[in-house]
């Protein structure tokens, strides 16, 4: 009797784009400004993309909107987290003792440190051009500057599967 075996090798799921945005905004911000001149209607899902970095939980806000007409999915996503850490040690001893404060930048995509948001596009119609999207989010004057990302060349390309 011959023994079948089957071999998984990584499945991946390239079907997407992604575009990098620099803009100084709060990420709910950011959302409405493109909601409001892109025409779409990116919400802030009730869970956020959490990662354990080292004693940290760390979450990212994550918008999305569902394009059922297009097929069309748009994820935006914050690259950077700051959080405060209050050392344990005052600086002097006496009545004008000061606890310093440590501040701690995470990243999502390491590698694209300067990048401030990440717009996700996940598509299954031929029809999607994200050169039209670009052109569109230059126009915006919020954002500095945006750019199409490739993924494949990512080593941490797997912390934008969040499904």
């Amino acid at each position: 009797m011959a023994i079948q075996r089957l071999v998984l090798d990584t499945i991946t799921d390239d079907d997407y784009e992604l575009i990098a945005i620099h803009c100084s905004l709060p990420s709910y911000r950011l959302a409405f400004i493109l909601n409001k001149y892109l025409d779409l209607k990116l919400f802030r899902t009730k869970e956020d993309i959490n990662f354990e970095f080292d004693d940290l939980s760390i979450g990212f806000p994550l918008y999305q909107f569902d394009d059922q007409f297009q097929y069309n999915t748009y994820s935006l996503l914050a690259n950077k987290f700051r959080t405060k850490i209050a050392s344990q040690d005052p600086v002097s001893e006496g009545l004008f003792s000061q606890t310093e404060d440590a501040y701690v930048t995470k990243y999502l995509i390491p590698e694209l440190k300067n990048v401030d948001y990440f717009l996700k596009v996940e598509t299954e119609s031929s029809m999607f051009s994200s050169k039209t999207l670009l052109t569109q989010l230059l126009t915006v004057s919020q954002i500095v500057t945006a750019y199409q990302v490739e993924h494949k060349e990512l080593k941490s390309k797997n912390n934008l599967i969040f499904e």
